[in-house]
């Protein structure tokens, strides 16, 4: 019988991500949980078993791939999680964080709570939010040591959405397609607004011929504190991006 993992494990062997057979076992659980439920319909369009475990699981693990100080944080944010990706692939990979789903559609944090009960992963938590207002409640500002963000908005957007939600000497992560330097070059003014040293900033590429599709990564090491003037109220990051 055709399993999520047959398409996981070549890649996570050719990639050196390391996980035990356990955690295999919970990738092939959760994409049964996931085509099961009646909500997954509503959080996305894939439904290939390949295409799960290429576009949703690797496509997560694969910041894993460098060996960053990162990944030793404690608490992990996960903005916009629709489907719960990056957060259940990588709350799978890091048992010993613990993560934070948030989303504005209840849809979502209802289905990304059911998956990470239903394969016992309890280093999961979720929170139905907007994240300026988030950013701007004292629970959650400058509480996080990394917060990340997959397929959610360009990057000066994102800097103003996960900055504030940030601790010093923490990280923000984007997961960033092909018009990454596109993306960069408007961020320019964002970053200056936010305080982003040019030596704080780091950027990291999977091209096609070591992974499937092009994956672009940009770190940012969070070292000054972020003016309260940000994030503005809901709806103005996207709307009128710094």
């Amino acid at each position: 019988m055709e399993k999520v993992s047959d398409y996981i494990k070549p890649w996570i062997e050719k990639l050196k991500i390391s996980l035990d057979e356990n955690q295999i076992n919970q990738f092939d659980a959760l994409s049964e949980n996931m085509l099961a439920d009646p909500l997954y319909k509503s959080v996305s369009k894939i439904f290939d078993l390949e295409e799960i475990a290429i576009k949703h699981f690797l496509d997560s693990l694969l910041p894993l791939c460098y060996n960053l100080p990162l990944w030793k944080a404690n608490n992990i944010l996960d903005l916009g999680t629709g489907g719960g990706f990056p957060c259940l692939p990588l709350a799978i990979a890091l048992p010993e964080s613990k993560f934070t789903a948030v989303d504005g559609r209840n849809k979502s944090v209802d289905f990304v709570a059911r998956m990470a009960e239903s394969i016992g992963l309890s280093n999961v938590k979720t929170i139905h939010a907007r994240i300026e207002d988030l950013g701007q409640d004292k629970n959650h500002r400058e509480k996080y040591d990394l917060v990340l963000c997959r397929a959610l908005s360009s990057v000066r957007v994102l800097a103003e959405y996960t900055l504030p939600l940030t601790k010093n000497e923490g990280w923000s992560l984007y997961y960033k397609g092909p018009k990454l330097d596109e993306e960069l070059t408007e961020a320019s003014n964002a970053f200056k607004l936010l305080e982003v040293e040019p030596d704080n900033l780091e950027i990291y590429r999977l091209l096609p011929s070591e992974v499937p599709f092009e994956r672009n990564f940009i770190v940012i090491h969070k070292t000054k504190n972020v003016s309260m003037k940000y994030p503005r109220k809901a709806g103005t990051p996207l709307s009128k991006p710094l």
